[in-house]
């Protein structure tokens, strides 16, 4: 499930910049198609503002706030709370698969839509999602194979049945293992976080569509702290999450404040060739 999850967000982005035509270059034209070029929009910058968001204290919590969870045990005690309730961790198990599927399915369907309906806004909010996710996964990939955090084991990662270890593995990291899908932070809540935030930049007159982005990155988080994550991966993933999401949704919701594009460097690739625009 993890191979296809990341297999389809590769077609997709190729399907994305392959579908440039010369038209397509020049951001918004009258037809209010927006060109899938606009994926690669300030991105550079938006990774730099990401990380060093509210002067970087998203991170510094992330870590803390980790450090502090194990201390106190909290880790621990969650993790045995939901290896004594199975009936928890084999409801959590639903996140597992929702949180891989919607951040791939969710921009492909957005964009589609927004263009079938000529709906700029909603074009803008799936190439937004999809950067968020890009971003996401190229902060939290280095970060899991940096830490190598041990599982909870509360479950089988195999077979998905009930783990039989009951060692304390909260404090047990296998530093530089290079495994960028297991470990600190949870990939499923920072993905969810980056795009409930993403979402609330965009949207912020609809405060109904932010609640429901907010429960949905919650319950996300929830589901995979009773089975695959410690809970201290999930508040760090939401913090960072929180933070890309944040810096991207701004960045982009500049376009439909501006009602045009202003990105200096977009990347494109057409049937005959492949280049790039530079805007002065």
């Amino acid at each position: 499930m993890k191979k296809a999850f990341f297999v389809s967000l590769i077609i997709f982005l190729c399907i994305n910049l392959y579908a440039q035509s010369d038209d397509d270059v020049e951001p918004f034209i009258q037809s209010n198609a927006v060109p899938l070029s606009l994926v690669f929009h300030n991105i550079g910058w938006n990774l730099f503002d990401s990380i060093t968001y509210n002067y970087g204290l998203n991170f510094i919590g992330a870590g803390l706030g980790t450090w502090a969870i194990i201390e106190t045990e909290t880790d621990l005690r969650w993790r045995n709370f939901a290896y004594n309730h199975s009936y928890l961790s084999n409801g959590g198990l639903s996140a597992l698969y929702i949180g891989f599927a919607v951040p791939a399915i969710t921009p492909v369907a957005l964009y589609i839509l927004g263009r079938n309906n000529q709906d700029k806004k909603l074009q803008i909010t799936a190439l937004a999602l999809t950067q968020s996710l890009i971003l996401t996964l190229g902060v939290q990939s280095p970060l899991k194979m940096l830490t190598g955090r041990e599982e909870p084991g509360i479950i089988d990662k195999s077979g998905h049945t009930r783990g039989t270890s009951t060692d304390d593995n909260s404090r047990k990291f296998n530093w530089f293992n290079k495994d960028f899908i297991r470990g600190w932070p949870s990939g499923h809540t920072a993905n969810a976080f980056s795009a409930a935030a993403t979402i609330s930049e965009i949207y912020k007159d609809n405060l109904y569509l932010q609640i429901g982005a907010y429960s949905y990155a919650a319950l996300i988080g929830f589901g995979v702290s009773v089975n695959v994550h410690w809970s201290s991966e999930v508040f760090a993933g939401a913090l960072i999450g929180y933070a890309i999401g944040k810096t991207v949704g701004k960045s982009f919701n500049q376009l439909l404040e501006k009602d045009e594009p202003d990105n200096n460097l977009s990347f494109f690739i057409i049937p005959n060739g492949a280049g790039v625009t530079i805007r002065f």
